[in-house]
């Protein structure tokens, strides 16, 4: 199977994913696991939809189930701790403070959705609403039954974008299209940061 090439990953776009998760959980703050769960299953809802994620974050199979791999090392402390050797914060840690009970919390009123388009934030209230009321263990075990799920035995595995694409359902010409637009993408993402 070929790799894709793909645009980076967006953090402010998944600031404001979960941000909005947040809010649709209440307001103060969340599970650590259930709002990386939710974000996964937004980008894949956008991916089946559209050929495209929303955040653009590396899907990982964890122990628990496909994980977007860039927002878990936003918020994990230890590996947060571990990446930050730039003496900038993320963008993420301006909004959100993690704490010991393994809950996200919103520290200000929150990054906006000024980056989300209007059906993304539509994709986000419909997965809330169909997924944010399941426990740990019931999203776990639905997880562990998505076809790109595979055990990592203790690890973690990339989940390759392509598999991700035809377990959603794109095949043939259209995914051939999808491909070419999200290196298309990625490449002008290059082209401008190198100015």
């Amino acid at each position: 199977m070929s790799t894709i090439e793909m645009p980076q990953f967006k953090e402010r776009k998944a600031a404001q994913v979960a941000a909005l998760l947040i809010k649709h959980n209440g307001g103060q703050s969340i599970d650590m696991y259930k709002l990386l769960k939710l974000i996964y299953l937004v980008d894949r809802k956008a991916l089946e939809l559209w050929g495209r994620p929303v955040t653009y974050d590396t899907p990982k199979n964890l122990l628990y189930g496909p994980t977007p791999s860039h927002t878990y090392d936003l918020i994990d402390p230890p590996k947060k701790k571990r990446l930050s050797h730039s003496n900038t914060p993320s963008y993420w840690s301006h909004f959100f403070s993690n704490s010991i009970d393994h809950r996200i919390r919103l520290i200000k009123p929150g990054p906006g959705t000024g980056e989300l388009s209007l059906a993304e934030v539509n994709i986000i209230g419909e997965i809330f609403d169909k997924f944010g009321h399941k426990t740990f263990e019931e999203l776990t075990a639905y997880f562990h039954a998505l076809p790109e799920y595979n055990d990592p035995g203790g690890s973690s595995e990339r989940i390759e974008w392509e598999t991700l694409l035809r377990v959603v359902g794109w095949e043939g010409e259209d995914l051939t299209e999808i491909k070419k637009d999200l290196a298309y993408k990625a490449k002008f993402e290059t082209l401008i940061m190198a100015r």
